[in-house]
């Protein structure tokens, strides 16, 4: 076991977003967001939240309340994001790509007041007039200058702040209840590790629905006082572009994101001359991919953690892969009998004030952890005898896939009334750039289906992310004696 919890180092203002107001006043003039050609300073950053917060109150939300978000990288949605949460509602961020279906489905379980998102964000309002839906335009108005500004009381650390919804184990999403709490220990965590400073500048390319963005860099980043640029979409010719305009000294990205940089033909060149280091989440990143970037004197931090976790758990050096765990957490490797180990793998459980409390549920919330406060990660690693972490595998079925976590039941059950198929798994199979790739087996009945036939069946149902890249038609699928897949069957069928 590796870690130290201690609560007399609770941050001494515990809700979300208490660390951009504290930065506002001390510090207005400094830049601290940056988006296309325009920059707000701190003191404007917390002035558009109030005014942000001014309007919510106005359609009518109010403390305890959903909204549900699209999390898009764009100003709008950070400060959203940072409105909702200050006053005292509950923000509900979902996927950019996120499909009518799955939009359908957080709505059931957190019964909104209000969704947020852009013009082709999906949700019209429900024919019993529970929830309404907001444009940013709504929020953040044109004439934004004029409009007025609202104050609020404080929530409490313990009041909910987010429900961040995760691929389950049934094929349906399950939102995690993180609370304001959760939110500043995991930020106290990074900074305890993390080199980030005032003089940082840091770009963020990823969506603001990835747990690693809401709890992660960006926040560590005002925390410290130092500027974030908003990509509007991961491009790596715009990220070279970027990291070049703004002299960028670190970034946030996800394996798949950081391979294609290093393979890129401006890699070698000049742009990336300001980059210190690269935080990288949701997968170990490739040995190769590492080797390239620390080559060229860019570190690569990985960091371990997941939405239950409110993200990360354990930072590596930037040389080296091997997580160093943050002091207020918890965390152990266990055998089969639940004992734990120390230079042997076995599953990973974590504990501490950062991991979230319960699942939420319209059928009712269920705890995240055991009886002991322990989370079962789910997740393989081997703990060694200096309490590093070395992630070796999974538990779960569960397909990392440029950093993001897809749920094979969730695309078989998509995939299920695919016409002339008698039987379809899904599992990841390995990728150089994506870590994995979704991988659709079937067995058809008539014909043979292609790639171009499923994304057509799931385009509305899933988010693209979720979409298999790669198909194998098979005469059967591996199964035991009673029936049941076995799932860890399926890759060796690529082979055949």
């Amino acid at each position: 076991m590796t870690g130290t919890p201690a609560a007399t180092d609770a941050p001494t203002s515990t809700w979300f977003g208490a660390h951009l107001v504290a930065s506002a006043a001390e510090a207005g003039a400094r830049t601290a967001l940056v988006f296309g050609d325009r920059t707000w300073t701190y003191a404007e950053l917390d002035l558009a939240i109030r005014r942000a917060v001014a309007r919510l109150d106005k359609f009518g939300v109010r403390r305890g309340d959903r909204v549900v978000m699209q999390g898009a990288a764009r100003p709008e949605a950070l400060i959203t994001l940072f409105a909702v949460t200050r006053m005292g509602a509950v923000l509900v961020p979902v996927h950019p790509q996120v499909a009518g279906g799955e939009l359908t489905v957080v709505c059931e379980e957190t019964s909104p007041r209000a969704v947020v998102g852009d013009a082709g964000f999906p949700g019209s309002r429900p024919g019993d007039g529970s929830w309404f839906r907001l444009g940013w335009e709504d929020l953040h108005p044109c004439d934004e200058l004029s409009a007025p500004a609202a104050e609020c009381a404080a929530p409490a650390g313990s009041d909910l702040a987010v429900i961040a919804f995760t691929s389950g184990t049934s094929g349906r999403p399950k939102g995690v209840a993180l609370t304001h709490d959760n939110l500043r220990w995991s930020m106290v965590n990074g900074l305890s590790l993390l080199p980030v400073g005032p003089d940082d500048i840091a770009l963020v390319s990823t969506p603001l629905a990835h747990v690693a963005v809401l709890g992660g860099l960006p926040q560590y980043t005002l925390a410290r006082r130092g500027t974030v640029v908003l990509a509007p979409k991961f491009n790596p010719d715009l990220f070279f572009d970027l990291v070049r305009d703004h002299r960028v000294t670190c970034a946030f990205a996800v394996p798949a994101m950081a391979a294609l940089l290093a393979r890129h033909p401006r890699f070698t060149g000049g742009d990336l001359a300001t980059l210190r280091w690269i935080l990288s989440g949701g997968a170990p990143a490739q040995s190769a991919t590492r080797d390239q970037l620390t080559g060229r004197g860019i570190g690569v931090v990985d960091s371990y953690g997941l939405t239950e976790t409110c993200a990360g758990v354990t930072y590596s050096e930037p040389t080296d892969a091997v997580g160093r765990p943050v002091p207020h957490v918890e965390l152990t490797v266990v055998d089969g009998q639940g004992v734990s180990v120390v230079g042997t793998a076995g599953e990973i459980w974590v504990r501490g004030p950062s991991v979230a409390a319960s699942y939420w549920s319209v059928g009712g919330s269920w705890p995240v952890a055991d009886s002991g406060g322990w989370f079962h990660t789910g997740d393989r690693g081997r703990i060694d005898v200096r309490g590093r972490l070395e992630v070796v595998g999974r538990v779960k079925d569960t397909i990392i896939t440029g950093g993001e976590n897809v749920d094979p039941a969730e695309v078989e059950n998509a995939l299920a009334d695919l016409p002339g198929v008698v039987e379809v798994a899904v599992s990841g199979t390995p990728d150089q750039v994506w870590g994995e790739v979704v991988t659709a087996f079937l067995v058809p009945d008539a014909g043979e289906p292609t790639l171009d036939d499923i994304r057509a069946h799931l385009d509305g149902r899933l988010a693209r992310h979720k979409w298999p890249r790669r198909l194998c038609v098979v005469p059967a699928l591996p199964r035991g004696a009673t029936g049941k897949l076995q799932r860890q069957r399926l890759t060796t069928l690529l082979d055949d």
